[in-house]
């Protein structure tokens, strides 16, 4: 009979393999680098694209949920486990909120705007970064930590070097994103899609 550490080992397993498929990567990843673009090179409209990253947040999860359970089925966790994620959700969602009372001034600044070693930009990357450790920590997820290290690798590049804003942002997004494509990739192969009967 299976005793409850090796069930509180499956679950563990089962939750990681549902949570390895790349999607969320990918989405945050294409969000930062579109948020770069933007900011480079159409930076009046920078509040119009963070809102429409915040109001693609809902529609990619659905779709999220649905290309995972094609391929592992429907896994419903114990309540413990859900009430875990339910609270690294809110916590993200506090955290999200922060960043964007934070970033909108940092934002609207111009790089002479303050007399700092670091320009905006390089610190709502720092922001973010800071947003990736802390859901590192909470959900145990190692890439988060090799993000932050990204994030604060090109925040540091662009107070060194000066250059115009949203590179940071294009760079660690563009990084994000293709990690999470290899991941996607790799979910496809290990995961074959469920056929109905």
């Amino acid at each position: 009979m299976t005793n409850p550490p090796e069930l509180k080992e499956l679950e563990q397993r089962t939750y990681g393999a549902t949570y390895s498929d790349g999607v969320i990567d990918i989405f945050v990843g294409v969000s930062l680098a579109w948020i770069g673009a933007m900011w480079l090179t159409f930076p009046d409209y920078l509040s119009a694209a963070v809102a429409l990253v915040a109001v693609s947040i809902s529609p990619v999860m659905g779709r999220r949920r649905t290309f995972v359970e094609a391929r592992t089925g429907y896994v419903k966790f114990t309540e413990p486990r859900r009430r875990r994620e339910r609270r690294t959700y809110t916590t993200a969602g506090f955290l999200f909120a922060g960043f964007l009372l934070m970033a909108r001034p940092l934002g609207s600044l111009k790089t002479g705007d303050i007399d700092w070693p670091v320009g905006p930009d390089s610190l709502i990357t720092l922001l973010l970064a800071l947003i990736a450790v802390v859901l590192g920590v909470i959900v145990g997820g190692k890439r988060m930590f090799a993000y932050a290290t990204a994030l604060i690798a090109t925040g540091a590049i662009a107070a060194m070097i000066d250059p115009s804003f949203g590179w940071p942002f294009l760079i660690s997004g563009a990084v994000i994103a293709l990690t999470g494509w290899a991941m996607t990739r790799r979910f496809v192969k290990r995961h074959l899609r469920i056929e109905a009967s």
